[in-house]
């Protein structure tokens, strides 16, 4: 049993779960792609902020630099935090200032890149403290109580706030209560940590900054390859993926809280499939597993390759592929590179991680874009929006021969013993296709 401080701890860490993911889910993703839809943003423009979370987090690669020479991080994480979510949920203020014209998206382009860059900072920093502050025979029970109360909030965020969208007509008063709704959030996310204690960071005096040091990961062979096939991997989803949003929003001209919809159908198997995911690695090993289940990730995008306004009812399957995929696929990445560091430096091998995995969600929209516009205009029973269903087809055609090739299965696999990890919140997941966790 944990003793009263302890459980004062679990349940603010849970309430700061709960208020950053809603909050978060409000500001990216359909919300943010709708709105610059609304404000009249391009198809590339939409694409490209649709995983500016993610991708701007390449910054978290040198935030190694900065916190391992600090033993106190608290007030400096929440100037972090407070500064991101102003930067981000005040773009919804830039029409009553500026109008709705080309200043607005180059400022809302601005706010939201440095932002979520100043949040990629933020976010590794977090993660080491909500991690040190709990014993690991406490560690696992708090974080599955945790991520489930974390779902729920940004599920009943993503169906509220689409009402409230498709109420609104789909207009700017209501992004405005969107965005809005998203800073009172984060607001009460900077109060709950306001009351959290800092824990010891183990912080070595005299510590000196090493190439040599900074660069181990990439010496690292079996950890190479494990970055060089995300970078490859996330790069063939998001030429596609970063459109979806604008897909659906722009050309299929759905319901919000459809979207919403599809969206809670992907959670929701994304928690049913994990159990069974457990008992597969046993059956038949951890690589086995993960080229299953990243195959089903890839999956959806056959499904979308064929989503037009006559067969939305594909849009009931595609979240379906999409949760159960992604529910084994992420589990057994992590599982795998955990494996892989070393005990020492692990914030660093984070770092490295999540900047190849940032520079592939950059990628991806930049070469989606440049092959979109060379794509032909077709249209029949089958193709109604032809560039973007194409585009989904090529992302499939390249994703899948990466999964299948890139891992070989071993006499002693890393990884085996299918030890859970340690997820943190929606923002440090990476996940694939068109949903994130």
């Amino acid at each position: 049993m944990w003793q009263d401080g302890e459980q004062r701890k679990s349940l603010l860490f849970i309430l700061n779960g709960v208020f950053i993911n809603a909050a978060l889910v409000l500001t990216s993703g359909m919300f943010l792609s709708g709105y610059i839809v609304f404000l009249g943003g391009s198809d590339f423009l939409v694409g490209l902020m649709n995983n500016a979370m993610n991708w701007a987090a390449i910054a978290g690669l040198f935030a190694y630099l900065l916190y391992e020479r600090m033993a106190q991080r608290k007030k400096l994480l929440i100037v972090l935090l407070l500064l991101s979510r102003f930067l981000v949920c005040g773009v919804v203020y830039l029409p009553l200032l500026f109008g709705t014209g080309q200043l607005t998206l180059t400022l809302l382009t601005v706010m939201v890149v440095s932002g979520n860059t100043i949040w990629g900072i933020f976010s590794i920093g977090f993660s080491i403290w909500m991690i040190n502050s709990f014993p690991p025979g406490a560690r696992n029970t708090f974080i599955f109580k945790r991520t489930f109360w974390l779902r729920i909030s940004f599920t009943l965020a993503n169906i509220s706030m689409g009402f409230v969208l498709d109420w609104s007509g789909k207009s700017y008063t209501g992004f405005l209560i969107v965005f809005t709704v998203s800073l009172i959030l984060s607001l009460a996310d900077a109060a709950v940590l306001i009351g959290l204690k800092e824990p010891d960071y183990g912080v070595e005096s005299g510590s000196r900054f090493s190439l040599t040091t900074f660069f181990e990961p990439m010496r690292n062979k079996p950890y190479l390859r494990l970055m060089l096939f995300i970078f490859l991997y996330y790069s063939s989803l998001t030429i596609s993926s970063s459109f979806t949003s604008l897909y659906l929003v722009r050309y299929l001209e759905l319901d919000y809280k459809l979207i919403s919809f599809v969206t809670v159908i992907a959670n929701l198997f994304m928690i049913i499939c994990i159990h069974m995911w457990r008992q597969a690695v046993g059956r038949i090993g951890l690589m086995r597993a993960l080229k299953l289940t990243g195959f089903l990730a890839a999956m959806e995008f056959l499904i979308y390759a064929f989503l037009t306004r006559d067969s939305l009812f594909l849009l009931a399957l595609a979240p379906v592929l999409a949760g159960a995929g992604n529910s084994g696929f992420n589990i057994f990445i992590m599982n795998y590179r955990y494996d892989l560091m070393p005990e020492k430096n692990r914030t660093l091998y984070e770092g490295w991680y999540g900047a190849l995995f940032g520079l592939s969600l950059l990628v991806g929209p930049m070469v989606g874009n440049a092959v979109m516009n060379r794509l032909p205009v077709l249209e029949n029973n089958l193709i109604q929006h032809s560039r973007f269903q194409l585009l989904y087809l090529i992302s499939l055609a390249l994703a899948l021969p990466i999964i299948l090739l890139s891992f070989r299965d071993r006499g002693q696999e890393p990884g085996s013993g299918m030890k859970i990890p340690i997820p943190t919140d929606m923002t440090a997941q990476q996940e694939g296709g068109s949903h994130a966790d």
